[in-house]
């Protein structure tokens, strides 16, 4: 399966289905020339795969993070937000959610966007941010080799200034 139907398969499930996937997918993307389709689809591709969301990826391109930001911050209907990443309380809801729905934390500055997938599992110890905090999946691509897979929230984002937190609804 490779849709999260709620009630059929935890998400734990379809991360571990999709992992070579994902990981290969993020290779292609830390290896990228001047052609950053792979890490601009990322998140588009992974929504759609993991949970069955298609709203960012139509068949001749997926939107940028940018994009993708702006779309979820503008559809309070489907997409409801959980808070801050600087506080511990919005943190441990989205690895607690990221059990069964898409969760994602993404930073808004200007005309940037950076988009994480909030994987679940344990929170690990952030000493830069002085939380705990989940693991995520995120392709770069401003620097596609600073991409990660199954690492800190905290070694995307440098702080917590920013970032905000959504899950599916």
């Amino acid at each position: 399966a490779w849709l999260l139907v709620p009630g059929r398969a935890a998400a734990e499930d379809v991360w571990a289905t999709n992992a070579g996937y994902r990981q290969s997918a993020l290779k292609t993307c830390a290896s990228a020339g001047a052609d950053r389709t792979a890490c601009r689809n990322f998140t588009g591709e992974t929504l759609d795969r993991l949970f069955g969301i298609g709203d960012f990826c139509n068949p001749t391109r997926c939107m940028k993070a940018v994009e993708i930001e702006w779309e979820i911050r503008n559809a309070p209907e489907k997409w409801a937000v959980l808070g801050a990443a600087g506080d511990q309380a919005v943190l441990d809801k989205a690895r607690e959610l990221a059990a069964t729905k898409a969760v994602v934390a993404m930073l808004k500055q200007a005309d940037r966007g950076q988009i994480a997938i909030i994987m679940p599992g344990a929170a690990v110890a952030s000493g830069r941010w002085g939380l705990r905090v989940p693991v995520s999946v995120s392709a770069r691509v401003d620097h596609p080799e600073k991409s990660v897979y199954a690492k800190a929230l905290s070694w995307l984002f440098a702080g917590t200034q920013d970032v905000v937190l959504y899950a599916r609804r």
